[in-house]
C-alpha cells in the first residue's frame, strides 16, 4: 500500500502543477479530476475559444496492479520521464494507450 500511495503523490503532483497553466487561447479552464478511491486521474479542458466548445481529456491516469497506466497523454510532456524522475521505477509504468503488442518498444511495463 505504501507504493500506492507514493505513486498517488506522484500522480498528484505532476498533473497539480500542470493544471495551473491556463491556455493561451480562449476562456478555457484546466480542471484536476482526482479519484483517489478509485485511481482515477485526469487533466481535463473546459470552456469556450470564440463560439467553438472546448472540452476533453487531455492526460489520463490510472493505478491498476500497483503499476502506473497512462491511458492518454496528448501533449508533448513526457509524462513516463517525469514520473521516473519522481522516483517510479519503469517497470511499474505502462503506456496503455499503446496496443499490448507495440509495449514491448518502449522502455516500460508491457502492462
Amino acid at each position: 500500500m505504501e507504493k500506492v500511495e507514493m505513486y498517488r503523490n506522484c500522480i498528484k503532483k505532476i498533473l497539480t502543477d500542470y493544471a495551473a497553466y491556463k491556455p493561451s487561447y480562449g476562456e478555457i479552464e484546466v480542471q484536476f479530476v482526482c479519484d483517489t478511491e478509485n485511481n482515477h486521474y485526469q487533466l481535463v479542458r473546459v470552456g469556450w475559444d470564440n463560439k467553438q466548445r472546448v472540452y476533453g481529456c487531455f492526460i489520463h491516469l490510472d493505478i491498476k496492479d500497483n503499476k502506473i497506466w497512462i491511458q492518454q497523454n496528448v501533449t508533448e510532456i513526457d509524462i513516463g520521464q517525469e514520473l521516473v524522475d519522481l522516483g517510479v521505477l519503469k517497470e511499474d509504468i505502462v503506456v496503455g494507450f499503446h496496443p499490448p503488442y507495440m509495449r514491448q518498444f518502449t522502455e516500460f511495463a508491457v502492462s
